[in-house]
């Protein structure tokens, strides 16, 4: 198991540990509130609040930590295996209706894209790209297949991109492929390295809770790790 693989779960049981500890009954009432409420919202198979905080505090409608563990989420068209948010200062009312949240300080988002999601998501959003070959190590993307479309007639290339997450001003992180190699000059490299990068997995959390912007992308052991944060 990879570091950063180590890490991450690392953290998923510190807060299951800490849940477990700090855990009374009015705690555990409002986690499973919380629960229910981020599970409505994020299309995900499991999804597991962990609140650190005093009974008082929950009483007065406050949380001081907020932790949100989330495995196998999509997002924006996106697969991730993992994504831990942890939000401070929650104000929140508690009703007949659920959860409400009012407002938060900043959020810290982080997460892990295995190789088998990031190729499921690229397949899906380039279906004519049949992929062969694909490598997420030191720090670069790696996608070899072939292009095929039909138009007046069948056209197909072999093709192999290569190229490394970029974060853009606006706190989104794209691939960006400056190498490929292609033995058909009739169709665009060009043109398909865009395509390839937009239905990749692209990194954008402005519609995710709290808006966080990337702050690092790593790539590497065929995984995809990153952090974000928001103020």
């Amino acid at each position: 198991m990879t570091f950063w693989r180590r890490l991450f779960a690392g953290s998923f049981l510190l807060l299951l540990g800490a849940s477990a500890c700090w855990g009374n009954q009015l705690v555990r009432e409002f986690e499973a509130r919380f629960t229910k409420y981020f599970a409505d919202r994020i299309q995900a198979k499991s999804v597991l609040a962990v609140i650190m905080g005093s009974e008082d505090e929950l009483r007065r409608g406050k949380i001081p930590t907020l932790n949100l563990c989330i495995e196998n989420a999509l997002f924006e068209g996106v697969r991730y295996d993992r994504l831990l948010l942890v939000m401070y200062d929650v104000l929140f009312t508690s009703a007949a209706r659920g959860i409400v949240i009012h407002s938060h300080g900043e959020s810290r988002l982080s997460g892990g894209i295995s190789k088998e999601s990031f190729l499921k998501t690229l397949s899906e959003g380039m279906p004519h790209f049949a992929v062969s070959e694909l490598e997420l190590r030191n720090g670069k993307v790696m996608v070899k297949g072939v292009y095929e479309r039909r138009l007046t007639f069948r056209v197909r290339a072999l093709m192999r991109f290569t190229g490394a997450y970029v974060i853009g001003g606006d706190g989104v992180a794209k691939v960006r492929f400056d190498d490929a190699t292609n033995d058909n000059p009739a169709i665009s490299t060009l043109d398909v390295a865009r395509a390839l990068a937009n239905a990749a997995s692209v990194l954008s959390f402005g519609n995710f809770f709290g808006a966080p912007a990337l702050r690092e992308v790593l790539v590497d052991h065929d995984m995809v790790w990153f952090s974000a944060e928001s103020k």
